[in-house]
């Protein structure tokens, strides 16, 4: 039995520990409410990685941090989902039909 236990939180441990957190707060990203900690809520920033090009027209964003660009990469947010099949394929916690920063859902085509 306590191998069982022991096998559970080694599980635990490893699922928490791959979730992604940008800024290094220790809020996961998927439960921060402005994940790159430069005091703009996620919900109303347009510029998540600072670079000064808006998310949406960003053709090098790079959402995961592996150093691939998000339109070269097959998982965004690796977390093990094809971007394909991922409701959320950046791992920014808003789900892809409701995020502006999309560029599938995102008709703003302004710079």
């Amino acid at each position: 039995m306590a191998l069982g236990l022991l096998q559970v939180a080694v599980f635990i441990q490893t699922t928490e520990a791959k979730k992604r957190d940008a800024d290094g707060d220790g809020i996961p990203d998927d439960e921060d409410t402005d994940d790159d900690n430069d005091g703009i809520s996620d919900e109303d920033d347009m510029d998540d990685d600072g670079d000064g090009i808006p998310d949406h027209a960003d053709k090098d964003r790079d959402s995961d941090g592996d150093g691939v660009a998000d339109v070269d990469d097959e998982d965004d947010d690796n977390d093990g989902v094809p971007d394909a099949e991922d409701p959320d394929d950046d791992g920014d916690g808003v789900l892809d039909e409701d995020d502006e920063d999309h560029p599938e859902y995102n008709d703003n085509d302004e710079l």
